[in-house]
Protein backbone atom coordinates (compact mmCIF):
# COMPACT_ATOMS: atom_id res chain seq x y z
CA UNK A 1 0.00 0.00 0.00
CA UNK A 2 1.45 3.45 -0.94
CA UNK A 3 0.20 6.52 1.43
CA UNK A 4 1.54 9.56 2.11
CA UNK A 5 0.55 12.06 5.06
CA UNK A 6 -0.57 15.63 4.81
CA UNK A 7 1.00 17.33 7.30
CA UNK A 8 -1.41 19.73 8.95
CA UNK A 9 -0.56 23.50 7.98
CA UNK A 10 -3.11 24.04 4.99
CA UNK A 11 -13.29 24.53 2.84
CA UNK A 12 -19.01 22.98 2.47
CA UNK A 13 -20.79 23.75 -1.03
CA UNK A 14 -21.42 20.35 -1.76
CA UNK A 15 -19.50 17.29 -0.57
CA UNK A 16 -19.51 16.39 -4.36
CA UNK A 17 -18.49 19.62 -6.26
CA UNK A 18 -15.51 20.08 -7.86
CA UNK A 19 -14.54 24.15 -8.50
CA UNK A 20 -12.42 26.85 -10.20
CA UNK A 21 -9.52 28.60 -8.18
CA UNK A 22 -12.18 31.44 -8.03
CA UNK A 23 -15.28 29.49 -6.80
CA UNK A 24 -17.20 30.15 -9.49
CA UNK A 25 -16.88 26.50 -11.48
CA UNK A 26 -15.04 28.08 -14.34
CA UNK A 27 -11.21 29.56 -14.90
CA UNK A 28 -10.65 33.23 -14.70
CA UNK A 29 -7.60 34.75 -16.85
CA UNK A 30 -5.17 36.53 -15.08
CA UNK A 31 -5.95 39.47 -17.02
CA UNK A 32 -9.53 39.05 -16.52
CA UNK A 33 -11.36 42.31 -15.17
CA UNK A 34 -12.98 39.81 -12.26
CA UNK A 35 -9.71 38.21 -11.03
CA UNK A 36 -9.56 41.18 -8.54
CA UNK A 37 -11.43 44.53 -7.26
CA UNK A 38 -10.14 47.68 -8.15
CA UNK A 39 -6.93 48.01 -6.13
CA UNK A 40 -6.76 50.49 -3.46
CA UNK A 41 -3.45 52.53 -4.33
CA UNK A 42 -2.73 53.56 -0.84
CA UNK A 43 -2.67 50.10 0.55
CA UNK A 44 -0.31 48.74 -2.44
CA UNK A 45 1.90 51.47 -1.90
CA UNK A 46 2.29 50.42 2.14
CA UNK A 47 2.76 46.94 0.95
CA UNK A 48 5.49 47.70 -1.13
CA UNK A 49 7.62 49.60 1.39
CA UNK A 50 7.17 46.40 4.22
CA UNK A 51 7.16 43.44 1.47
CA UNK A 52 8.26 41.77 -1.42
CA UNK A 53 8.17 38.56 -4.00
CA UNK A 54 10.47 35.79 -3.34
CA UNK A 55 11.08 33.45 -6.02
CA UNK A 56 11.83 29.93 -4.40
CA UNK A 57 14.13 27.49 -6.03
CA UNK A 58 12.67 25.18 -9.07
CA UNK A 59 11.78 21.65 -8.55
CA UNK A 60 12.15 19.61 -12.17
CA UNK A 61 9.14 17.78 -12.71
CA UNK A 62 11.14 14.84 -14.24
CA UNK A 63 9.96 13.70 -17.74
CA UNK A 64 7.24 15.79 -18.37
CA UNK A 65 9.45 18.74 -19.92
CA UNK A 66 8.43 21.30 -16.94
CA UNK A 67 10.05 22.68 -13.59
CA UNK A 68 8.00 25.11 -10.98
CA UNK A 69 9.07 27.88 -9.00
CA UNK A 70 6.70 28.24 -5.88
CA UNK A 71 6.38 32.29 -5.28
CA UNK A 72 6.20 33.36 -1.99
CA UNK A 73 5.89 37.14 0.35
CA UNK A 74 8.47 38.12 2.45
CA UNK A 75 8.74 40.52 4.78
CA UNK A 76 11.77 43.15 4.03
CA UNK A 77 12.67 43.97 7.32
CA UNK A 78 13.15 39.86 8.36
CA UNK A 79 12.83 36.94 6.08
CA UNK A 80 12.97 33.02 7.25
CA UNK A 81 11.88 29.60 6.58
CA UNK A 82 8.06 29.17 6.45
CA UNK A 83 6.42 27.70 9.03
CA UNK A 84 3.23 27.49 7.10
CA UNK A 85 4.57 25.57 3.88
CA UNK A 86 5.47 21.81 4.00
CA UNK A 87 5.54 18.97 1.20
CA UNK A 88 8.45 15.98 1.76
CA UNK A 89 7.95 15.78 -2.07
CA UNK A 90 9.93 18.93 -2.32
CA UNK A 91 13.22 19.14 -2.85
CA UNK A 92 15.49 19.89 0.53
CA UNK A 93 12.23 20.23 2.52
CA UNK A 94 12.94 17.63 5.19
CA UNK A 95 11.85 17.13 8.77
CA UNK A 96 9.88 20.75 8.20
CA UNK A 97 13.14 22.86 7.50
CA UNK A 98 13.32 23.78 3.84
CA UNK A 99 13.86 26.07 1.50
CA UNK A 100 10.60 27.88 0.53
CA UNK A 101 11.11 31.80 2.16
CA UNK A 102 7.72 33.60 3.37
CA UNK A 103 4.29 32.39 2.79
CA UNK A 104 3.82 30.69 -0.79
CA UNK A 105 0.87 32.57 -2.42
CA UNK A 106 1.42 31.22 -6.46
CA UNK A 107 3.68 28.71 -8.50
CA UNK A 108 4.86 29.21 -11.84
CA UNK A 109 5.27 26.80 -14.25
CA UNK A 110 8.01 26.89 -17.15
CA UNK A 111 8.56 24.81 -20.09
CA UNK A 112 12.14 23.64 -20.20
CA UNK A 113 12.59 23.72 -24.26
CA UNK A 114 10.26 26.68 -25.00
CA UNK A 115 10.34 28.87 -21.44
CA UNK A 116 6.86 29.24 -22.30
CA UNK A 117 5.86 30.10 -18.72
CA UNK A 118 2.52 30.52 -16.88
CA UNK A 119 0.97 30.97 -13.30
CA UNK A 120 -1.04 28.17 -11.90
CA UNK A 121 -3.21 30.98 -9.72
CA UNK A 122 -4.69 33.83 -11.75
CA UNK A 123 -4.76 36.66 -8.51
CA UNK A 124 -2.95 36.26 -4.54
CA UNK A 125 -5.53 35.64 -2.17
CA UNK A 126 -4.68 31.85 -1.67
CA UNK A 127 -1.76 29.90 0.63
CA UNK A 128 -0.51 27.23 -0.99
CA UNK A 129 0.56 24.98 2.53
CA UNK A 130 1.62 21.99 -0.20
CA UNK A 131 2.61 20.68 -3.19
CA UNK A 132 2.81 16.90 -4.23
CA UNK A 133 4.59 16.55 -7.04
CA UNK A 134 4.88 12.58 -6.12
CA UNK A 135 3.71 10.43 -8.85
CA UNK A 136 0.59 8.32 -8.38
CA UNK A 137 0.22 4.91 -9.70
CA UNK A 138 -2.26 3.41 -12.17
CA UNK A 139 -3.43 7.01 -12.86
CA UNK A 140 -4.32 7.81 -16.68
CA UNK A 141 -2.24 11.00 -16.58
CA UNK A 142 0.17 12.32 -14.24
CA UNK A 143 -1.23 15.13 -10.94
CA UNK A 144 0.19 17.55 -8.82
CA UNK A 145 -1.64 17.93 -5.34
CA UNK A 146 -2.10 21.37 -3.83
CA UNK A 147 -3.19 22.26 -0.28
CA UNK A 148 -4.50 25.46 -0.02
CA UNK A 149 -5.76 27.77 2.61
CA UNK A 150 -8.22 29.87 -0.21
CA UNK A 151 -9.54 32.14 3.25
CA UNK A 152 -9.78 33.54 6.97
CA UNK A 153 -12.33 31.45 7.93
CA UNK A 154 -12.15 32.24 11.72
CA UNK A 155 -11.74 35.84 10.87
CA UNK A 156 -8.56 36.02 13.47
CA UNK A 157 -6.80 38.62 10.74
CA UNK A 158 -4.56 35.94 9.30
CA UNK A 159 -4.20 32.59 7.21
CA UNK A 160 -2.96 29.91 8.65
CA UNK A 161 -3.90 26.42 9.81
CA UNK A 162 -6.79 26.97 11.94
CA UNK A 163 -8.50 28.33 8.92
CA UNK A 164 -10.37 25.57 6.46
CA UNK A 165 -8.43 24.13 3.51
CA UNK A 166 -8.47 22.62 0.59
CA UNK A 167 -7.49 20.03 -1.74
CA UNK A 168 -6.56 20.94 -5.36
CA UNK A 169 -5.48 19.10 -8.63
CA UNK A 170 -3.57 19.89 -11.53
CA UNK A 171 -1.72 18.52 -14.80
CA UNK A 172 2.00 18.23 -14.37
CA UNK A 173 2.42 21.59 -16.60
CA UNK A 174 0.28 23.44 -13.84
CA UNK A 175 -3.14 23.02 -16.01
CA UNK A 176 -6.44 22.01 -15.47
CA UNK A 177 -7.02 23.10 -12.00
CA UNK A 178 -9.66 22.14 -9.87
CA UNK A 179 -10.99 21.71 -6.33
CA UNK A 180 -11.36 18.37 -4.98
CA UNK A 181 -12.55 18.64 -1.73
CA UNK A 182 -15.58 20.72 -0.36
CA UNK A 183 -15.12 24.41 1.40
CA UNK A 184 -16.00 24.61 4.78
CA UNK A 185 -13.77 21.67 5.45
CA UNK A 186 -10.17 21.03 6.93
CA UNK A 187 -8.01 18.93 5.34
CA UNK A 188 -6.81 15.54 7.34
CA UNK A 189 -4.63 12.57 6.36
CA UNK A 190 -4.42 11.58 2.75
CA UNK A 191 -4.03 7.72 1.58
CA UNK A 192 -3.77 5.53 -1.87
CA UNK A 193 -5.12 2.02 -2.17
CA UNK A 194 -4.61 -0.13 -5.10
CA UNK A 195 -7.30 -2.15 -6.33
CA UNK A 196 -6.89 -5.86 -6.34
CA UNK A 197 -9.40 -6.49 -9.21
CA UNK A 198 -9.23 -5.23 -13.02
CA UNK A 199 -8.89 -2.90 -14.39
CA UNK A 200 -6.15 -2.28 -11.51
CA UNK A 201 -6.73 1.41 -10.99
CA UNK A 202 -5.93 3.10 -7.59
CA UNK A 203 -8.07 5.28 -4.90
CA UNK A 204 -7.31 8.31 -3.05
CA UNK A 205 -8.78 8.76 0.04
CA UNK A 206 -8.98 12.14 1.71
CA UNK A 207 -10.32 12.92 5.09
CA UNK A 208 -12.32 16.21 5.76
CA UNK A 209 -13.18 17.84 9.12
CA UNK A 210 -16.18 19.65 8.74
CA UNK A 211 -17.04 22.99 10.93
CA UNK A 212 -19.84 20.95 12.20
CA UNK A 213 -20.72 23.31 14.78
CA UNK A 214 -20.33 26.39 12.65
CA UNK A 215 -18.34 28.36 15.52
CA UNK A 216 -15.45 29.21 12.74
CA UNK A 217 -13.03 26.46 14.29
CA UNK A 218 -11.73 23.34 13.14
CA UNK A 219 -11.56 20.86 16.92
CA UNK A 220 -12.20 17.65 18.19
CA UNK A 221 -15.96 18.02 18.31
CA UNK A 222 -16.07 18.05 14.91
CA UNK A 223 -15.99 14.82 13.90
CA UNK A 224 -13.84 14.28 10.19
CA UNK A 225 -14.88 11.86 7.40
CA UNK A 226 -13.37 10.16 4.26
CA UNK A 227 -14.30 11.20 0.81
CA UNK A 228 -13.12 8.29 -1.76
CA UNK A 229 -11.67 9.63 -5.24
CA UNK A 230 -10.92 7.27 -8.69
CA UNK A 231 -7.88 8.03 -9.44
CA UNK A 232 -8.95 7.53 -13.22
CA UNK A 233 -10.80 10.60 -13.28
CA UNK A 234 -10.94 12.81 -10.98
CA UNK A 235 -13.33 15.14 -12.44
CA UNK A 236 -15.86 12.07 -11.24
CA UNK A 237 -17.65 13.56 -7.85
CA UNK A 238 -15.71 11.57 -4.61
CA UNK A 239 -18.06 9.60 -2.60
CA UNK A 240 -18.44 10.07 0.97
CA UNK A 241 -17.63 7.55 3.15
CA UNK A 242 -19.31 6.25 5.20
CA UNK A 243 -22.71 7.45 4.01
CA UNK A 244 -24.96 9.76 5.68
CA UNK A 245 -27.29 6.82 6.52
CA UNK A 246 -24.59 4.60 7.52
CA UNK A 247 -23.36 7.71 9.46
CA UNK A 248 -26.79 8.19 11.21
CA UNK A 249 -27.04 4.90 12.17
CA UNK A 250 -23.21 4.68 13.79
CA UNK A 251 -24.06 7.59 16.30
CA UNK A 252 -27.38 6.15 17.52
CA UNK A 253 -25.32 2.80 18.14
CA UNK A 254 -22.72 5.06 19.95
CA UNK A 255 -25.81 7.52 21.85
CA UNK A 256 -27.62 3.98 22.71
CA UNK A 257 -23.97 2.57 23.80
CA UNK A 258 -22.70 5.37 25.77
CA UNK A 259 -26.21 5.51 27.65
CA UNK A 260 -26.45 1.97 29.00
CA UNK A 261 -22.78 2.64 30.40
CA UNK A 262 -24.03 5.21 32.50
Amino acid sequence: MLSFRFLPAAFILSVLAACSPDGSGRPVAANSPTASAAPDTVALRQAGQQFRVHYNSPVDLDSTGFYYLPVSVVPLEKAGRSKLFSSGSYDGYENGSGNIEGTCYNVLFFQKDTGQQRALLPHGRFVLTEIDAASKPDARWPYLFYSLIKADTNRDGTQDAADASALFVSDRSGQQLHQLTPDGTQLGSRYILPRTSLPRTSLLLVEVRPDTDRNGQFTHADGPYWLRFDLRNLRTPPVRQPDLALTEALNQQMLRRQSRLK
